[in-house]
């Protein structure tokens, strides 16, 4: 089974901008970045994967890391 980290960033990367932005970090599978992460103030926990360009939206983080550990690169 694939390894899922979601590594938090400074709050300082925050885009002041985006309003409904919480959090935001890197995404690392199996020890490697693969792109990115957000949570949102709607409860939505969002993934970009910089590879393929593919985005994986969840209801919560542990649901968000299931389907990550699905996700083939």
């Amino acid at each position: 089974m694939r390894t899922v980290k979601l590594e938090h960033n400074d709050d300082t990367v925050l885009d002041p901008a985006d309003p409904q932005l919480v959090m935001r970090g890197s995404l690392l599978l199996d020890g490697h970045e693969c792109g990115g992460w957000e949570q949102r103030r709607d409860g939505t926990w969002i993934a970009r994967l910089s590879a393929s360009g593919e985005t994986v939206v969840a209801a919560s983080r542990n649901q968000l890391i299931e389907r990550l550990t699905l996700i083939s690169l």
